[in-house]
């Protein structure tokens, strides 16, 4: 099943995503991974979910989400669960940015 963000609001697509260094070695980094591209690959299904789930909650401040990946320690036989926190956060009057961390973190905000 494809993922499309067609229904996210432009304003939502131009925010930058950052994700915690927790999050990014869970969902993104993969040991010795065969290709570079693995990575560019594993860090589009995090964003894109992400997106997903902000359009169907796009008022909320906060949301929970879940994907299925490889784990980083580069076991590619089965696909595990990640719990994962998207946090749409304002820096600062006016510059916000979407955080992706992992459920259980609480991720430090610059503002």
């Amino acid at each position: 099943m494809a993922i499309t963000i067609n229904h996210v609001s432009a304003d939502l697509l131009k925010l930058p995503v950052v994700l915690t260094p927790r999050a990014w070695q869970e969902a993104v980094h993969v040991e010795e991974p065969h290709h570079i591209e693995e990575i560019a690959i594993r860090l589009g299904e995090v964003v894109l979910e992400a997106y997903r789930e902000l359009h169907l909650q796009p008022d909320e401040q906060q949301i929970n989400f879940s994907m299925y990946r490889f784990p980083p320690k580069g076991d590619r036989s089965e696909r595990v669960w990640l719990d994962l926190k998207l946090h749409r956060i304002e820096s600062e009057p006016g510059t916000s940015y979407l955080c992706i961390s992992l459920r259980e973190e609480a991720p430090s905000f610059r503002r």
